[in-house]
């Protein structure tokens, strides 16, 4: 069984740097793709809402699926929905939006297919190493996001929609390795899906837990309130500094490599540093981390409105590894915590957070585009800024017992 274990997570970490090379070239390109056919960075913002409105709406349904499924099964389903919104993007251009939105939407409701099964099925073969396994299994991702970097700086000039391709046939590859590598015997798995929940009774329930119990409440609040004070910076960042500083993708590219850098280099010791410290204290070092990503982007701004151009590239690169230092210890923290709410139908408890978390993101797009358009570049920076502040506070008053 030690062996089933293995070969799960082997598998997943595989799936892991497809993703990672696929979803990195797809984050540098997708807003300045999005940006040259609206010309707007407020109709951007609202159609990456959009995007984020299926990543994260439809979880608590996916959730029920994927208790109901299996998380094998989920992970098949979410290939072809996947490949279907990036079909969409090859064929979008200005006269047939539709598509463009159809794309996008489809595109981030494979991830969620994906993303939550994939985690369940790490927590399902981790052991008692949840911090570590989880560091494992993202370096992976983070080796294929500088592989997927290193591909869009190299591949300058390339057509945005030979990306979407070539993402395409990635997960086509992704599917056959899901189908026959994955299996779905390991003994907590089994004992899942033989377990007699009492459907009955726990259907009115789900939401009901998470309004009485009090640390499921909490949960619920901090990461609602998390993705909320983030997106209104990043639901269109990339997007921003196109427009804003002019940097094309592949400028934007060799920024973010460094991040990942960071990622692939940190991650297995954060997971550890999870492990011992515990999921409260890494959060909080994760909000400090991703204070000081802003702060650098706030002087960056400040420096080139006053004509200081020279310092920009290296500002914004201490800054996405300043990031990269937040991602590595929120992500294991953020996974131990979702996938372990409550005793029965987790997936579904976990949907049901990400279902919250998505209608706070919802306006996170049209707010940071409104911010820039009419106040200034950096005032979504200075909003997130002040959030992380309450953020912390927050963890410090209702996270001890994490």
């Amino acid at each position: 069984m030690v062996d089933i274990k293995k070969k799960n997570l082997t598998a997943i970490s595989i799936t892991k740097v497809i993703h990672g090379f696929g979803i990195a070239m797809f984050n540098v390109i997708y807003q300045p793709f999005i940006l040259d056919i609206t010309k707007s960075l407020f109709f951007t913002g609202i159609i990456v809402s959009i995007g984020s409105i299926m990543q994260f709406l439809p979880m608590p349904l996916v959730g029920r699926l994927s208790d109901k499924l299996g998380h094998k099964n989920t992970l098949i389903l979410s290939i072809p929905v996947w490949i279907l919104g990036l079909l969409s993007l090859v064929f979008v251009n200005s006269n047939v939006l539709y598509l463009l939105v159809f794309g996008i939407a489809m595109y981030f409701l494979g991830i969620t297919l994906n993303n939550i099964n994939a985690q369940f099925l790490v927590s399902l073969n981790s052991g008692n190493s949840k911090g570590l396994m989880y560091g494992l299994v993202f370096t992976s991702y983070f080796i294929g996001s500088i592989a997927g970097n290193s591909f869009v700086i190299v591949g300058t000039g390339l057509d945005t929609q030979f990306y979407f391709i070539l993402f395409i046939i990635m997960l086509a590859i992704e599917g056959i390795i899901i189908f026959f590598f994955i299996s779905n015997d390991t003994p907590q798995i089994k004992a899942i899906s033989q377990e007699k929940i009492e459907m009955k009774n726990e259907e009115g329930k789900m939401w009901l837990k998470f309004v009485k119990n009090r640390r499921m409440r909490a949960i619920l609040i901090f990461f609602t309130l998390d993705i909320f004070i983030y997106g209104i910076s990043l639901s269109i960042y990339n997007g921003g500094l196109n427009d804003y500083y002019h940097l094309t993708t592949d400028q934007i590219s060799s920024i973010v490599i460094w991040m990942n850098i960071t990622n692939m280099i940190f991650q297995i010791p954060a997971g550890r540093i999870t492990d011992k410290l515990g999921k409260m204290k890494s959060l909080i070092l994760s909000e400090f981390f991703g204070f000081g990503f802003f702060a650098f982007n706030i002087a960056a701004a400040i420096l080139w409105e006053n004509l200081i151009t020279e310092p920009l590239i290296p500002l914004l690169i201490f800054g996405h590894i300043l990031f990269a230092l937040s991602i590595v210890l929120f992500i294991p923290s953020e996974q131990i915590i979702l996938t372990d709410l409550g005793k029965n139908k987790k997936a579904e408890s976990y949907g049901v957070v990400a279902f919250v978390r998505g209608i706070g993101f919802i306006p996170t797009g049209i707010i940071g585009g409104i911010l820039i358009e009419n106040v200034s570049y950096i005032a979504p920076f200075i909003l997130t800024s002040i959030g992380i502040i309450i953020e912390i506070w927050f963890l410090l008053k209702f996270f001890k017992h994490e």
